[in-house]
Formats: C-alpha cells, structure tokens, sequence
C-alpha cells in the first residue's frame, strides 16, 4: 500500500528549456533593450535640461538679487586678461565679469573672498594667489550637464602679462562657463586686441578712464548703426544698465542664455570662445551677441547647435548640446526654450534693451 501511494504522489520530472527556446528568450530581450534604450536616454536628456534651465534660473535670479543691491545689472569688467578683484566693488572700477560679481547671490561668499587683500589700487601676490584659486574653481551652477563635465579644462589663452592674466597668477588649467550674458546686437568682445586685453594696470585703468579710451568710448565703437547704440545689451564692459532701461520689456530681452561652443572642442580649450576662464572681464568666452558688424551693416548671428559647423563667428553665437533647443533666461527671470530656426531679425532684436 505504501509503495502504491508513493507512486501516485512522486513529482513530475523537470523539463529544461532547448536552445532554441533560450536563443529566442535573449532575442525577445535584445529586442525590448533596443525599444527601451532611446526611452531611457530620452529621459535622461529632459532631467539633464531641467537641470541646465535651473541653473539658468538661479543665475537670473543672481542677477536680480545683484540689481537689488547696486541699482544695475552685473557689469562686464575690463577685458580678457583681467579676473575678478574683491576689493575694487561691483561698478566700473571691477575688472571681472558678470559671473564673478554674481558670487555673493548664489551664496558663493568663501570664493569670492578669497580676490581680496585689501588693496585695491595694488596688484599683492595675496590677490593674485587668490584669483587664480577662483580661475582654477569649477562652479556646477554655470555648467550645462548635457555637454560636459564640471571639471577644469586647458587655460590656453594666457598671454597677458609676464605670468598671463594681469591681475592673476596664470594656471595651467581653469574652471569653464557654459552660459553668457546679453552684451547686444553687435559685439561681445572689441575687435581691436588693444582695447579687448583692456589696461594693463590699475594705474594705467586711472588714465584710461580720464582719456577715455575704454572700447565703449572709442569713436568706431562709439557709433550708430542703424541709429542704434552699438552696446545695446545687458552687461559689456564696464557696463552699469539697470531695469529702467530696458525699455523694449524685461520679457523681451534675453538676459543670460546658453552659449554656442563646438563640439570637438569641448575639452581642447582651444575653441576661440571657450580658451579662458569664466571669470574674466568682457570677452567671447562668457558674453554673446544677436548680430555681427560686417562691412558696415549689421547680419545675422543666429544660435546654432554645437554640432554645426562652418558658420561665421561661431564665439559670438548663442547655442547649445541640447537637441533642437537652446535654454536663455530672460530679463524678467523667465527661462524659456528658443528654437534654432528663430527669424534672425527677430532673435537681434531680443539682444537689444531699447525700442
């Protein structure tokens, strides 16, 4: 009897799968990784956007916060080979560019400290060690995720004084800005390497100023074209342009956006708008325009992506890694995706501040 009912309740034998039904399982798995991959990175390239748009959005409200304290918008500073100096304030007399007179307001205090000896009229090794720690401080709120890391890159644009940057210990490598402030419809750095390295010291700023031969005083700056101011954006050099003066409206006129930079060069440091730092004075590496000045008119200088090639000026153009769009943070704070195919007049007239 035991024997008979061991036999009725033994368990049935396994059946193992063939080849061929394994072969198809992988299959059927490679097939759904295939479909799911693009989804996946799809995902992946709209959380890298929002991040970037963030970071648009803190740099705006920066800006405001800036607006709220001195009256204006962060000015552009001297020129190329000049960085930041904490102790010469947040107007004319500051040789740095609008990311680093924006320091304070995304609660970067310990950095942008770290440029001041107390002596504002004298270049101190204390000041120069100091800027060179902030050239060589890579910032995750000015970098766009979808292009590169936030890493330090190759400084190959050092020529300024015997050691580089004139008010700076020259590093080897420094931190890189994947945004740039509105600085018009016609220049975002002067033509003339003279006016663009700016004075080569602070004395030597004192006679600039009395002889007025700063770029915006300059006669062929000084012009109209168009019956329209050359410097006609937000932040250029030595720049001071407060709210009241965006007549067009603050939701009409770009205030910092995503910046054009190629490519194959993300990482050289040799691309013509990417070879400093981002806290230099005004230059193509951290300001953009809307227009060029070529043979006596202005033309286009629409954003394009970073995977086109062969445009004119490529380091006066807004831009972006991102596919299809391009990230700008308005005047008002508003942060909105621009298109690529924008009507180039239109896209210059959202450079300009006045009607």
């Amino acid at each position: 009897m035991s024997i008979l009912v061991k036999r009725y309740y033994r368990r049935p034998g396994r059946r193992a799968f063939t080849l061929v039904e394994l072969l198809v399982a992988i299959s059927i798995i490679g097939v759904m990784v295939i479909l799911i991959a693009p989804a996946v990175q799809s995902a992946r390239e709209a959380a890298r956007r929002c991040e970037c748009k963030n970071n648009l959005k803190q740099l705006a409200l920066a800006c405001h916060s800036h607006h709220d304290v001195h009256g204006f918008f962060p000015t552009g500073g001297w020129g190329w080979f000049w960085a930041g100096d904490t102790d010469r304030g947040f107007g004319k007399d500051q040789p740095g560019g609008w990311i680093f007179n924006t320091l304070p307001y995304f609660e970067q205090y310990n950095l942008y400290d770290l440029a001041s000896d107390g002596e504002p009229d004298r270049l101190t090794v204390l000041q120069r060690r100091g800027a060179a720690k902030i050239i060589q401080t890579p910032l995750s709120v000015i970098n766009c995720p979808t292009r590169r890391a936030n890493q330090l890159y190759p400084l190959t644009a050092n020529e300024g004084g015997k050691s580089g940057f004139f008010n700076s210990i020259t590093p080897s490598q420094a931190g890189r800005s994947d945004y740039a402030i509105n600085s018009g419809h016609v220049f975002n750095e002067w033509s003339m390497i003279a006016l663009g390295k700016g004075p080569e010291s602070y004395q030597e700023a004192k006679v600039w100023t009395a002889g007025r031969f700063w770029g915006v005083d300059q006669a062929p700056f000084g012009m109209h074209i168009d019956d329209r101011r050359v410097m006609s954006g937000i932040s250029f050099e030595r720049s001071t342009v407060a709210m009241r003066q965006v007549s067009r409206g603050l939701s009409n006129v770009y205030l910092v956006g995503e910046r054009h930079i190629p490519a194959d060069e993300y990482e050289s440091g040799y691309a013509k708008g990417d070879n400093e730092t981002w806290c230099t004075g005004f230059n193509n590496d951290n300001y953009r325009k809307t227009g060029r000045y070529e043979n006596g008119n202005v033309v286009e200088c629409v954003p394009i992506s970073d995977s086109t090639n062969n445009m004119p000026d490529p380091g006066g153009r807004f831009g972006s890694a991102h596919v299809g769009v391009w990230n700008a943070a308005f005047c008002d704070g508003s942060v909105r995706d621009m298109t690529y195919d924008i009507d180039w007049q239109l896209h210059r007239d959202t450079g300009i501040r006045y009607e």
